[in-house]
């Protein structure tokens, strides 16, 4: 999996409606690309929790227990292949900003266990029609549900 897709489901929330978030479809599709392992373009719960539970060690790349902004930065040349330079430009910062509303201790990093506290509700949150599922649509909802607690 690319670190990129793993910091991106870690960074979401924020909006009413993906088309409100700048790059959360782009996003969205990464996250579906990384972690749809039978590429039926559907995430079942399995697919998602064998995609997120290595993302932690993807994004904390100095190894140090805790994801800073920093690393986020060092993605930003794998999500501009994958989305142009303005594209890659804008889920990095929409990562960075997910990436500090899981911050619940305010010190700048989030630990593992912050990360695993918070990342285990998303899921749930974005199964909208609760078909243990997520599409596509459900998947760019992701920086509004996360963001927008």
């Amino acid at each position: 999996m690319r670190p990129l897709l793993a910091v991106a489901l870690v960074l979401l929330g924020a909006q009413p409606s993906f088309a409100a978030v700048p790059g959360a479809e782009s996003l969205a599709k990464l996250i579906a690309h990384e972690f749809d392992t039978n590429s039926d373009d559907i995430l079942d719960e399995g697919e998602w929790q064998n995609g997120i539970s290595g993302s932690f060690d993807k994004m904390d790349a100095n190894r140090d227990g805790s994801i800073k902004t920093e690393e986020v930065d060092r993605l930003s040349n794998d999500i501009s292949a994958e989305a142009g330079d303005i594209g890659g430009a804008i889920i990095v910062a929409l990562i960075k900003q997910v990436l500090l509303t899981l911050d619940t201790d305010k010190d700048k990093a989030v630990s593992r266990k912050e990360y695993d506290t918070l990342t285990d509700g998303i899921f749930t949150k974005l199964d909208a029609d609760k078909n243990s599922s997520l599409t596509l649509a459900e998947l760019s909802e992701l920086p509004v549900k996360i963001l927008a607690k």
